[in-house]
């Protein structure tokens, strides 16, 4: 499902009156904008955790461990800046939630904790996949609940948020250095090269199948599917 996200929300690249929450008033949104929306997008639902909706993993050692900026970076190929910018349009259009729980530290300070992000479920009834959701949600759930009961714990061990020690505690997957720094360079190759297509006119399927080939990519590859 979270495929057929990806795919349905390109098209808003080329008819962003599909989802006119993200048009700002009655200017047309620069492609360049557009263009990230759709990177961000992607690479947000390649880290979403179906079950709760938000960014990151849930672990048997810490909890639900929130993904930081540096992995979205990271993941995306933009700079900060404008990953920061993509995800407060976003979340302004009311399909990404942001909250920054905080903490006192022991000099009795408020001090800020790592940022929760949430894609909406108006997001996905935007793109007509309101019912799947929930039906996905469900699986995602019952998967969670058979992975704390095989360690002899709770699932709301899993999704439980510490307030200390994850500094480093999230890795997106247990590849190597090198083995992950070619596969974001893979993705920031496709993405500039499918943004490409899309402002030639094509839809995404199609997009994707040339970018592919252009690529010497699978013919299914998309980032975020791996």
């Amino acid at each position: 499902m979270l495929s057929l996200a990806a795919e349905r929300a390109k098209e808003w690249y080329r008819h962003p009156q599909k989802c006119h929450v993200l048009n700002k008033g009655n200017r047309r949104t620069r492609s360049e904008r557009r263009e990230a929306y759709q990177i961000i997008i992607e690479t947000m639902l390649s880290f979403l955790d179906l079950a709760s909706l938000c960014l990151g993993t849930p672990t048997l050692d810490n909890g639900f461990v929130d993904v930081d900026m540096n992995a979205l970076v990271s993941a995306s190929g933009m700079s900060q800046r404008r990953c920061e910018r993509a995800i407060a349009d976003l979340k302004e259009a009311g399909l990404v939630e942001v909250r920054q729980p905080r903490k006192i530290n022991e000099h009795g300070d408020y001090v800020g904790l790592r940022a929760i992000r949430v894609i909406r479920e108006a997001f996905f009834e935007f793109l007509n996949l309101g019912p799947m959701l929930k039906q996905e949600r469900v699986r995602a759930t019952e998967r969670l609940r058979r992975k704390a009961m095989r360690a002899n714990r709770k699932l709301t061990d899993l999704m439980r948020r510490v307030s200390q020690g994850l500094k480093g505690a999230f890795r997106r997957s247990p590849y190597s250095r090198q083995a992950q720094e070619r596969r974001d360079a893979d993705a920031l190759r496709w993405n500039m090269a499918c943004a490409k297509y899309l402002i030639a006119g094509l839809t995404g399927d199609e997009a994707r199948r040339r970018v592919n080939a252009e690529l010497g990519f699978l013919s299914d590859y998309s980032p975020g599917r791996a």
